[in-house]
Parts: structure tokens; C-alpha cells; sequence
């Protein structure tokens, strides 16, 4: 159900749009579409190596390039979207949290 009008949702509203525009001009992508080349990327690898050889095993530096030149062929900046997407991946307030949990701050002995 829409939110019922008033003029702060409205200036908040056009605020977003701009802020949008910019962004679009700069070729930045929003974090949404970071999200969905990430996991596109690592869908695409998964499956490759799930069918492929041993020997064709991928790194997380090539989901991280696959999901850079997906950014790129939908015409986002290339710059931009690498400087995006390592601020969404690395610069996050939970991420040592995150690592205890996924077992990302233990190596391997």
C-alpha cells in the first residue's frame, strides 16, 4: 500500500531521485546491483566449477572481476564500480562479526 503523500515525503522523494541522477551520470552502481552482479558472478563460477575439472578451481578475486565486468557490460563505469564494489565487500561495520561466524578470521592449520 502507498505511503499517503506529504510534502517531507515528497522532498525526500525528489532527494533520492537526484542523488539517483548523479550517480547514473558518474556511472556509479547502487548497492543493489553490486549485490546482484556479486552473486551472478559467483553463480556463473560455482557452476563452472561444479561441471568443470579440478584443475579449473576460481579464486574469490575472479568472482570479484567477474562481477566487475558484469558492472561494466551494463554500462557502468569500470572505475567506479571497482571502487564500489570493494567499499561494499570490505568496508562494513559487522564485518568482524561476519568473519567469526563464517569462520573467515580462522586460517586453515
Amino acid at each position: 500500500m502507498p505511503r499517503p503523500k506529504s510534502p517531507i515525503n515528497e522532498r525526500n522523494r525528489l532527494r533520492t531521485e537526484r542523488w539517483r541522477e548523479r550517480r547514473r551520470i558518474c556511472g556509479r552502481p547502487e548497492a543493489s546491483v553490486i549485490d546482484r552482479a556479486v552473486a551472478a558472478s559467483l553463480a556463473a563460477f560455482l557452476t563452472a566449477d561444479l561441471h568443470g575439472d579440478e584443475q579449473d578451481r576460481f579464486t574469490l578475486r575472479d568472482v570479484v572481476m567477474g562481477a566487475q565486468k558484469l558492472l561494466v557490460d551494463q554500462g557502468f563505469d569500470k572505475r567506479a564500480s571497482n571502487m564500489e564494489l570493494m567499499r561494499r565487500m570490505t568496508r562494513r561495520s559487522d564485518l568482524a562479526k561476519l568473519s567469526d561466524i563464517t569462520g573467515a578470521s580462522h586460517k586453515p592449520q
